[in-house]
């Protein structure tokens, strides 16, 4: 409830501080402020219609502030502004949103029609975040979060945080899709969302989309993403656990340091993937002295560095022969040693070479220790 009433409070300032903008100011009452923009695609045989979800807030009488969700329509992206306007008796001030969201259908389309359209725009917000939905973008903006204003705000706030834990990286930044999306031996990773419809869960990131170029290929879940995560990112945070059963497991939090070499011979590629990991331990109920015991931190280091190769060959063989896309963006590392524009297509190569991993686990601290 307090995040709430400070949201509002900002936004109250920031309507007003936007309203006198400039030498003809435009009265509070008269504005939409974008919190949340969304892209949807609906497509038949005979035409493909854009469709343009956008989550806004507007001070009414008494200042109280109020949600719409307004919907465009178009034969082209831009022409879905001329569609939503005619719906709307206020002024729309483009380009403070926090979220851009993309819709399955819509990535799996092609989101360079979007970026290309977007970036004719001097206003447009590229540190905003992006976000892949299951479903329709707008059903996400009707969703209600509970202790917050909008959907938008809350998925904006878990994306802000996804970079504590599961070793997510903090560059889903629209200004991080741009870079990426044309780059050499790079490719865009997005955390996906959905409304579970679990009252305890409700809406969350349930996993990455993978996108080849453009356009969405693929999905994974949380588990796989952790692991895809930890080989393509450097500096990254997560769990780690051992688990013998339901009673005996040990968890491990701990900060991850990702180097990658690379090798050719013969025309082939070699990559070696080396991880560093250290942190501490969270909770404890598999090594019973390890307090006490040297011998059994290093056997903890030694059982989990295991474990992590075990973890990320499995993900690796899943790359090369599933998804066949350079998740990992390894060719970008190859291309730095070997030569850039070099017509090589990265995805083949890299599906085709040996990937080899190598971790090394290092305790710093066990927390407070045992009471």
């Amino acid at each position: 409830m307090k995040k709430n009433k400070f949201f509002i409070l900002i936004l109250i300032i920031l309507i007003f501080v936007i309203s006198f903008m400039g030498t003809k100011g435009e009265l509070v009452e008269n504005l939409q402020i974008p919190v949340g923009a969304g892209l949807d695609i609906e497509k038949t045989s005979s035409c493909t219609t854009y469709i343009t979800p956008i989550l806004v807030h507007s001070l009414e009488s008494g200042n109280k502030i109020v949600s719409n969700v307004l919907i465009g329509e178009g034969s082209t992206i831009a022409r879905t502004r001329e569609n939503r306007q005619v719906k709307s008796s206020k002024k729309f001030l483009l380009g403070i949103n926090r979220i851009f969201i993309f819709s399955e259908e819509f990535s799996k389309n092609g989101i360079k029609t979007f970026i290309d359209t977007i970036l004719n725009n001097a206003n447009t917000n590229d540190r905003a975040f992006c976000v892949v939905c299951k479903g329709k973008v707008a059903d996400i903006f009707k969703y209600n979060v509970k202790g917050y204003a909008s959907s938008a705000e809350y998925i904006y706030e878990m994306v802000k945080h996804l970079n504590q834990f599961n070793f997510f990286p903090s560059q889903y930044t629209l200004m991080d899709i741009i870079v990426r999306i044309d780059a050499e031996g790079r490719n865009t990773l997005l955390p996906y969302v959905e409304i579970t419809g679990d009252e305890n869960s409700g809406l969350k990131t349930t996993g990455i989309a993978i996108f080849n170029k453009d356009k969405m290929i693929s999905k994974t879940n949380m588990k796989e993403a952790k692991i895809i995560n930890l080989l393509k990112e450097n500096n990254v945070k997560g769990i780690l656990t051992l688990q013998q059963n339901s009673k005996k497991y040990i968890d491990f939090y701990a900060a991850s340091k990702r180097k990658v070499k690379c090798y050719r011979e013969n025309g082939n590629y070699k990559f070696v993937i080396n991880l560093n990991l250290k942190g501490e331990i969270v909770d404890n109920e598999l090594y019973k002295n390890m307090n006490k015991d040297p011998k059994e931190i290093k056997e903890f280091e030694q059982n989990t560095e295991k474990l992590v190769v075990k973890m990320c060959n499995r993900t690796i063989n899943q790359i090369k022969n599933k998804y066949k896309v350079d998740i990992l963006d390894l060719g970008r590392v190859a291309a730095a040693k070997y030569g850039r524009e070099t017509g090589t297509d990265w995805n083949e190569v890299i599906s085709k070479s040996d990937i080899q991993v190598n971790a090394k686990v290092k305790v710093g601290t066990q927390g407070r220790g045992e009471y």
